[in-house]
């Protein structure tokens, strides 16, 4: 991953809110210096004013030395169809999202919409906007969002779905898995997550009861309200799964950016001890099994949330490759002081001299999920079966590790 200076991330953040944000980092940076003398005439070309303008004001106290507590966001690429790719080991879908490709800015709707113009009789010319409508929302399930932008029985409603199964093999075939592990008649679908947060989403039907008031001359009106009772079909699955784990990386890169730096020096040195004894042969897995290991073998993920239950004999109970993988983690965030993270939805904010790290640990976390059993155990449940979930690539992480543009 390029790293690259907290004023270039000031001019990051001018050019993105001019509307530049779907160029590569350098071209922004250097649209900013070409421009650097009239950036204050240009507001009222800049997509989001207020923002611009906030941001050009942060550049110049920067420069002149003043401190600045401006905060640069960075969002991901499309992070639905990023996330399901990720844990699908999906590559085409990773590519289209920015998680392969260090020297490409990736625009996932526009990318669809062109391999869409790449079937035989289909031209199709529609605002970014519309693409994203009908991407985002037929991944949660919406058949009605794509009709009604490309047209109901249509060549190119079909060229449409076609296209998403190609483009974006594996968050497709999740979407339809998802939506057929809908459980007629249960009261509520529930999944657990890495860091062991449960996830219960109530089945909720909307009814309606005429009511009749006598003081008001006997009139009546309808009242419509929700009760948690089974219904026969569902859709929510697939937009409340890959919700919960978007939820998931917020509470990673919360714990990871802004973590306790007492703790993290204190694991990491009884973890590195462990290693080194058994580097020399003279020591091996002992004692009962702590949570952190129970976590590991069933999601295949080091969660640092589970740091605080920690004592420095536990470390003796994990295995090699959960010490390795602890001692990485606990490194990486180590290597900066710890920071407030500002997080909305799929925008992570931070001020631009964390801005690095901010990317780093998401692509990191990214990594993390491609590499997991995320989805083995979350299939089971919603299914009520065992096995394993077999996704397209078993090497996703390691391109997803050089990615430059997980966050754009």
């Amino acid at each position: 991953m390029k790293f690259y200076s907290a004023i270039e991330y000031l001019c990051v953040d001018i050019a993105n809110h001019y509307g530049l944000d779907k160029k590569l980092f350098e071209e922004r940076i250097q649209w900013v210096k070409d421009n650097y003398t009239k950036l204050e005439t240009l507001v009222s070309s800049a997509d989001v004013k207020p923002l611009y303008f906030k941001a050009v004001q942060a550049l110049r106290a920067a420069v002149a030395g003043l401190p600045v507590g401006h905060p640069v966001a960075l969002d991901a690429v499309c992070s639905g169809l990023q996330i399901m790719s990720a844990l699908t080991g999906c590559y085409k879908g990773a590519l289209i999202t920015g998680l392969v490709d260090p020297n490409v800015r990736a625009d996932a709707y526009k990318s669809i919409t062109d391999a869409m113009n790449t079937k035989p009789g289909i031209s199709i010319q529609i605002p970014r906007s519309k693409a994203k409508d009908a991407v985002m929302k037929s991944l949660y399930g919406s058949s009605a969002q794509p009709k009604i932008i490309f047209g109901e029985g249509t060549p190119e409603l079909e060229a449409f779905y076609t296209t998403m199964g190609t483009e974006c093999e594996g968050a497709w075939t999740l979407l339809h898995e998802l939506l057929s592990s809908w459980n007629p008649g249960a009261l509520e679908h529930s999944w657990t997550l890495p860091d062991g947060f449960d996830v219960r989403v109530k089945v909720m039907e909307k009814v309606s009861k005429r009511i009749e008031v006598d003081e008001l001359n006997h009139s009546t009106f309808t009242y419509e309200f929700e009760v948690n009772q089974g219904k026969e079909k569902g859709k929510s699955n697939a937009a409340n799964v890959v919700h919960s784990v978007d939820g998931y990386i917020l509470r990673t890169m919360q714990r990871l950016c802004n973590y306790n730096k007492p703790l993290f020096e204190k694991i990491l040195g009884v973890v590195k001890d462990e290693l080194a004894v058994r580097l020399e042969g003279s020591a091996k897995v002992s004692g009962t099994t702590t949570i952190l290991q129970t976590m590991y073998d069933k999601y295949k993920i080091v969660d640092t949330s589970f740091l605080n239950l920690m004592e420095p004999n536990h470390v003796r109970t994990l295995t090699t490759e959960v010490l390795i993988k602890l001692e990485t983690t606990l490194y990486n965030s180590l290597q900066h002081e710890p920071f407030e993270l500002i997080t909305v939805h799929d925008a992570f904010a931070s001020l631009a001299n964390n801005s690095n790290w901010v990317r780093f640990h998401y692509k990191e976390i990214l990594a993390d999920i491609a590499d997991s059993e995320i989805l083995t155990v979350i299939l089971s449940k919603l299914y009520g079966t065992t096995g394993t979930y077999k996704k397209l690539s078993k090497n996703l992480s390691s391109y997803i590790r050089q990615s430059n543009y997980a966050l754009g």
